[in-house]
């Protein structure tokens, strides 16, 4: 095969290069203007004042007001989340409702609860329950909260001839339906 002679470029290089220069500009701007608001640079731009509140607004109800943050998500605050029974279904709910991302939701669920006040979506509440993939989900960790380990879901397969992952799928359904299984848990359940 012999090269392209031709001094005209394709059509596809000239794509692929207006591809590579928009996603450079984009690149460049991003960064400065993250160098631009880095509160930690000397010479950062001050962060601008909030507008004032329409005075006609009704007061927001304290649940649905989103806890302040100053700083990522920390430990602390992602422990408070999980312990309390959240999801990450929970956590998208959140920054819907707060116009955030993720780990800012987990951050401002996190310190509501570390404050002992109402997070305003329920642990467990924006699950999807008509997904198998949740119930499978659900019946997993059910089995694994309760102190089963992998030993024990094998010991269940062989007694009623399953395989291994559909016996701990069935003792999670089981045990979500409050019913005790036929043998105790091996581990220690999750309080």
């Amino acid at each position: 095969m012999k090269p392209l002679a031709s001094t005209t470029r394709s059509p596809r290089r000239i794509a692929a290069a207006g591809v590579v220069a928009a996603t450079l500009t984009v690149g460049a701007a991003g960064a400065a203007y993250a160098l631009a608001h880095d509160p930690h640079r000397e010479g950062a731009l001050a962060p601008a004042a909030p507008e004032q509140a329409d005075a006609s607004q009704a007061p927001v109800a304290l649940a649905d007001a989103p806890a302040p943050t100053t700083s990522p998500l920390t430990q602390e605050q992602s422990d408070a989340f999980w312990a309390a029974g959240y999801y990450m279904d929970d956590a998208d709910a959140l920054a819907e409702l707060w116009g955030t991302d993720l780990l800012e939701a987990k951050s401002r669920a996190g310190q509501l609860l570390l404050d002992g006040r109402p997070v305003p979506v329920a642990p467990g509440s924006a699950l999807d329950l008509t997904d198998p993939g949740t119930i499978g989900m659900l019946e997993m960790n059910a089995f694994w909260d309760a102190g089963y380990t992998a030993e024990d879901g094998a010991t269940l397969a062989a007694l009623w001839h399953v395989d291994v992952g559909e016996a701990k799928s069935s003792a999670g359904k089981i045990l979500r339906e409050g019913q005790a299984l036929p043998i105790p848990p091996s581990g220690t359940p999750v309080d």
